[in-house]
């Protein structure tokens, strides 16, 4: 079942990333570059996933799955300078404050180095099957193994910058829910805590890609919401 799922992430995702490039080009809405950027990463994310089976265990997908990993480390700590625009936008006044532009840019840089360190750095990876999922990872249950005999990696522990974005996203959605009334980014980063909560040796990866896609789909509306109205400018 898992294995049908992914490829529908990548589309979800894919949509995503269409919508937030045309609302950056029609209006400059503030955060859909980011989300954008966002976005396409997790295209070429659950895309890999989905093709595992098919490519199969080896170099080449062992090759194609080191992206993945890059582009979390790297790009998953931008969704807080998104979020960030997106509140601004909505009229969070301390969102636009020196301090909190002075703190975000800290979390963003220290997540990136955070991640590299804990996830790149010395990246070994082994491939796991699970459910009709083959993939590379770096920390494998012995339920996933994809031989019999492998060995399990530590890998590089749970994903901070990853916990700590989505914190800034409910703390941003909370505050546009009591101020507008808007749900959406309150709601998306709660159910992306839930689904982040699934143990991955029960359930594999789909739980926490689909809060994924949640999480990114109430990024786009709230883009849509705030930074459309916040940065219309003349097309003609």
């Amino acid at each position: 079942m898992s294995a049908y799922l992914f490829p529908v992430y990548a589309l979800v995702h894919f949509a995503v990333l269409i919508w937030c490039l045309r609302l950056a080009r029609l209006y400059r809405a503030p955060g859909a570059l980011l989300v954008a950027m966002i976005a396409a990463g997790l295209v070429y994310d659950n895309g890999i996933i989905a093709l595992g089976s098919t490519i199969g265990v080896g170099p080449v997908l062992e090759a194609l799955s080191w992206p993945r990993f890059a582009l979390h480390a790297l790009a998953t700590p931008f969704m807080m300078i998104a979020v960030t625009q997106m509140a601004v936008a909505g009229g969070v006044r301390w969102a636009a404050s020196r301090a909190w532009q002075i703190t975000v840019w800290i979390l963003v840089i220290g997540g990136i180095i955070e991640g590299s360190l804990a996830h790149l750095i010395g990246l070994e990876l082994e491939p796991a099957c699970f459910n009709g999922v083959v993939r590379y990872t770096t920390n494998v249950n012995p339920a996933m193994f994809c031989y019999e005999g492998q060995l399990a990696t530590t890998g590089g522990g749970p994903p901070i910058p990853s916990i700590v974005g989505n914190f800034v996203s409910l703390i941003f959605g909370i505050a546009l829910w009591r101020r507008h009334g808007w749900l959406w980014l309150m709601s998306g980063a709660l159910i992306m805590f839930v689904a982040a909560s699934v143990p991955p040796s029960g359930f594999g990866l789909a739980p926490g890609n689909a809060g994924e896609v949640v999480l990114l789909l109430s990024f786009a509306a709230t883009v849509n919401r705030f930074g459309k109205a916040h940065g219309r400018i003349a097309t003609s």
